[in-house]
């Protein structure tokens, strides 16, 4: 499947084509045309069910602990209903937060009283009847407040469109005496909400003070014209104070440059005064400072007894050391006071030893990330004899990275990785591409997942910066080879607006061509342009598939993976991470096609039975005996654009196809999970998740039976869907070929397949 891979190829665009630019988030006064982005309102999944109670935690809130009736008289924790209520209408749970404190203070309120509680978020308190309208009171309660301010946020965007009394943008409203032209829906739906500026500017207050973009713990940053070096940590700024302090902790080029209003935004913490690693004398204690920690040593003798220069000791206050943590106290039993690192001769498996544990290392990359002042010594599994384990070892904060498999780059932030949420974000917040770090896939499952990181909406850009400014030491050279001729410009394949064609009932959409089946007697229910021929891109697999399994693939036998007849070197397609003469289960590289469309898988298996030249003659022939002459074949992943089919072709072949059990369950799992049976590098392990999102998402009124996604740049994103209406369990066949918008392109088919349940 090839990949546009948004979070890191356009990275790669813009700097191609702004070398010399820097991109900084500012600070953001109060402006009443834009109040939060769509992107954030309706980002439901930016806080689970742990993070919500956390946060009230933080705060000493009485909904840490209250425990209510939901909206179906179901018992749960406050923290609970406000999780169900933004998956439930796929509204952001930090808006409920914000709601809950602008209406009634109840995240600050150590004893709100009933009635704080009844009208938790305000819904039906009208300027007209007050705590006597009658929405209020059919929605009196706690658990009913929080859904239905979540439920009104999704209704309005459901229904804007027919509704013309819902604020919109680009209109202009009179509100309070002042014309107001919301610039995003999210910012009109507030004003329908509530019809007044100060309560949606205390709204806005809550929102910057809560959850307004800062830079994660562990960034570096410096002000455009000045010389002071800050990093954040625990939110505030703390200073290097000389420039050994900095290096001896962090690479200079991770330095970001922003204007002084930013760093205005933290409060100011401990300068950091002294080189990491120093041995420092302070009162009748030594001590050796390992980044936030010091560590004293036993006696004076000691210092010496562990190889240390009485000549490289600084005489500090006890002042100095005030923000540092004290740690275990370094003995004569301390045999590499800074740790050691090792590989095993058994297994190539990495550790990093300290004092009595051993933690493991997932990558080679943590070592020059974390561990850049050791060396690597080999050793035999003895070594680790009286050694307790310890946790993975995680990446250090403000780290970028990017984890196989996954498309997303995220911010190391107190051992959990967050999502980058654009390009914009990325640019906005002066992050360089050059900086982020590939690790394995065992490293991403060691590091959870926090909440994404978002832009404000006010971005600067400081274009031509003096090379003094720039953001890597020594004005360091920007300039990138791009993989295969980045596109700058939209190359799908589009049908012309002269040629639309329709069948059945209409339903208005930017995707290219759909086509919605009834199962059982084949008839087309609903179409658009079914027999312009598209590009299928990976839907070409679930031919593979069937062909496969016709030719008499054994899914329990095993295939070795030999890079060069079936590897696919492309940079833009989905990579296999695997290694020559590695073996793997037939059955598992079946998984590895059809639910994360691993081209490699494809090759691996048609190389199992017969020559790919033979079996793509194969599947036409199969192709042209069920008179479907409009598709063809050229390769078995649907890497090639010369990969043809038609919708209503193409809903034959799926039709067809998953009427084979086995192919059908493959084709329905949601995820896998499996190791190798033979491994060459140490990372035996494999998973992913259907490429169809759709599959795990919940409230949905039909059940997906199977799906198979599929894209490259002439096809833009195409899916194929087997799916059974919930009241009845009639299934149909819904194709999508041709969906322009990339980022997010689930929605699109979504609505087709939602709005083809009423037909």
């Amino acid at each position: 499947m090839k990949s546009i891979r948004f979070t890191l190829v356009l990275f790669l665009l813009s700097t191609l084509l702004f070398p010399q630019r820097t991109f900084l988030a500012t600070e953001e006064t109060f402006n009443p045309n834009f109040l939060i982005s769509d992107e954030e309102l309706q980002d439901w999944s930016s806080m689970g069910r742990p993070d919500i109670q956390a946060f009230l935690e933080e705060r000493g809130s009485f909904l840490a602990t209250h425990r209510t009736e939901d909206k179906d008289g179901i018992s749960r924790l406050a923290s609970d209903i406000i999780y169900r209520s933004a998956i439930d209408n796929k509204i952001n749970p930090k808006y409920l937060l914000v709601k809950l404190q602008k209406e009634q203070s109840l995240i600050t309120t150590q004893t709100p009283s009933q009635k704080q509680l009844d009208g938790a978020t305000g819904y039906g308190i009208t300027d007209g009847c007050g705590w006597t309208c009658e929405t209020y009171f059919n929605n009196r309660g706690f658990g009913k407040q929080v859904d239905s301010a979540a439920g009104i946020m999704r209704w309005y965007y459901e229904n804007v469109s027919t509704q013309s009394w819902i604020k919109r943008p680009p209109l202009g409203y009179q509100i309070d005496g002042q014309y107001i032209t919301p610039t995003s829906l999210a910012t009109a739906f507030l004003y329908t909400y509530t019809p007044h500026i100060e309560g949606n500017k205390n709204f806005w207050t809550l929102w910057q003070s809560w959850f307004d973009q800062v830079y994660p713990d562990g960034t570096i940053l410096k002000t455009i014209n000045g010389a002071d070096v800050y990093i954040i940590q625990e939110g505030k700024k703390r200073k290097f104070a000389s420039m050994s302090a900095l290096v001896t902790r962090y690479d200079p080029k991770h330095i970001i440059l922003v204007p002084a209003s930013e760093l205005s935004r933290y409060d100011l913490g401990a300068d950091i005064s002294l080189p990491n690693y120093s041995i420092v004398h302070a009162g009748s204690t030594y001590y050796l400072l390992d980044y936030n920690t010091k560590r004293p040593f036993a006696n004076s003798e000691m210092v010496g007894t562990l190889g240390y220069n009485p000549d490289e000791i600084l005489d500090v206050t006890e002042e100095a050391l005030h923000a540092y943590n004290t740690g275990a106290i370094l003995t004569s039993e301390t045999a590499n006071p800074l740790g050691e690192i090792i590989r095993l001769k058994e297994n190539n498996a990495l550790y990093y030893l300290q004092d009595n544990q051993y933690f493991p290392i997932y990558d080679d990359a943590i070592l020059n990330i974390n561990f850049s002042h050791l060396s690597v010594e080999t050793a035999t599994i003895e070594k680790l004899k009286g050694f307790v384990q310890g946790p993975p070892v995680r990446i250090k904060d403000g780290t970028l990275i990017l984890v196989e498999g996954d498309n997303k780059v995220y911010v190391i932030e107190k051992g959990k990785k967050r999502h980058i949420a654009s390009e914009e974000v990325f640019i906005g917040l002066g992050y360089s591409w050059n900086n982020i770090v590939t690790v394995n896939e065992f490293t991403g499952i060691a590091h959870e997942t926090g909440q994404p990181v978002y832009l404000r909406a006010g971005v600067t850009a400081v274009a031509d910066l003096p090379s003094s400014t720039q953001n890597t030491p020594e004005n360091e050279n920007t300039d990138i080879t791009s993989p295969d001729d980045i596109q700058t410009k939209d190359v799908m394949v589009r049908t012309p607006s002269s040629s639309l064609a329709f069948i059945g009932a209409q339903f208005e959409t930017p995707v290219d061509s759909y086509i919605v089946t009834d199962v059982n007697t084949g008839d087309v229910l609903s179409g658009k342009n079914v027999d312009t021929v598209r590009p299928m891109a990976s839907l070409a697999k679930v031919m593979t598939a069937y062909t496969l399994l016709k030719e008499g693939l054994h899914l329990d036998d095993d295939t070795t993976y030999n890079d060069g007849a079936h590897g696919i070197h492309d940079p833009a397609f989905v990579q296999y991470r695997i290694k020559t003469g590695e073996r793997v289960r037939n059955e598992h590289i079946f998984e590895a096609m059809l639910i994360s469309s691993i081209n490699a898988a494809a090759r691996m298996l048609v190389s199992s039975v017969a020559t790919e030249s033979t079996f793509i003659k194969n599947m036409n022939v199969q192709l042209a005996s069920w008179g479907l002459t409009n598709t063809s074949l050229v390769d078995v992943y649907g890497g090639g654009v010369q990969n043809d089919t038609t919708a209503r072709e193409y809903a034959t072949i799926f039709s067809k196809t998953t009427a084979d059990e086995t192919l059908r369950e493959y084709l329905g799992k949601t995820s896998y999970e499996y190791d190798e049976l033979f491994d060459l590098d140490g990372y035996p392990h494999h998973f992913d998740k259907h490429s169809n999102h759709l599959t795990t998402e919940t409230g949905l009124p039909f059940t997906i039976l199977a799906s198979k996604t599929g894209y490259i740049e002439e096809a833009g994103d195409n899916l194929a869907m087997l799916v059974e209406r919930k009241t009845d369990k009639k299934q149909f066949v819904i194709i999508t070929l041709g969906n322009p918008n990339h980022t997010n392109k689930f929605e699109e088919p979504k609505a087709i397949s939602i709005w083809a349940m009423g037909l």
